[in-house]
């Protein structure tokens, strides 16, 4: 709360007094125990692979689960038909999330240009101006947030620098992000546009 600069310092003080914690999406094994319980609740009888494969898909949170179960339930009493994987499927194709193809740094390096209007090759060059090292920097920071890639391959796809340029990038993203409310905007459009 005390970095945020944009709110009176009565709200600051009253958020200073709070806890502050980081909530996480439940884990796979966590979904499944939630899932068992509001089923027997709701007296659902759901099988072992409605369980898991529910518990597979959906991963945002307990109200998704839970309205899951809901439409689960009214579906099946609607048409008299048991529960199973494929009214999962049908019932539920909203609240599914596909499998997502990885995300790759050509992906990354193709939207930083399109957003700041450069070409693949501008960013790929040795040139060193502002104009081009920032969004090369922030290119090399987004490739190391959402993709799997090692250092050294991020860096090829940049046009050949080595992981100590990679990791200086990242640094330098990271040192901008937290002291720049506007610069932290940008780079949190970006990570939607990659990743929606």
């Amino acid at each position: 709360p005390k970095e945020i600069k944009t709110i009176t310092d009565r709200l600051r003080s009253r958020f200073s007094m709070g806890l502050i914690a980081d909530i996480q999406p439940p884990e796979y094994e966590t979904r499944v125990a939630i899932i068992h319980k509001k089923s027997d609740m709701e007296r659902l009888g759901l099988k072992e692979d409605v369980i898991n494969f529910i518990a597979a898909k959906v991963k945002t949170n307990i109200r998704e689960l839970e309205g899951c179960l809901i439409r689960l339930g009214a579906q099946a009493a609607l048409t008299g038909s048991p529960i199973d994987v494929e009214m999962a499927k049908k019932v539920l194709k909203d609240f599914i999330q596909d499998e997502e193809k990885p995300i790759t740094s050509e992906q990354i390096l193709k939207t930083v240009c399109e957003y700041f209007g450069l070409k693949i090759q501008d960013i790929k060059a040795r040139k060193r101006t502002k104009e081009i090292a920032q969004p090369r920097q922030i290119a090399m920071y987004l490739s190391r947030q959402l993709t799997d890639g090692s250092l050294n391959d991020i860096g090829k796809s940049m046009g050949g620098k080595d992981h100590a340029t990679v990791i200086y990038a990242c640094k330098q993203v990271e040192d901008k992000r937290a002291k720049d409310e506007n610069f932290n905007r940008m780079v949190e459009t970006l990570l939607r546009k990659i990743k929606p």
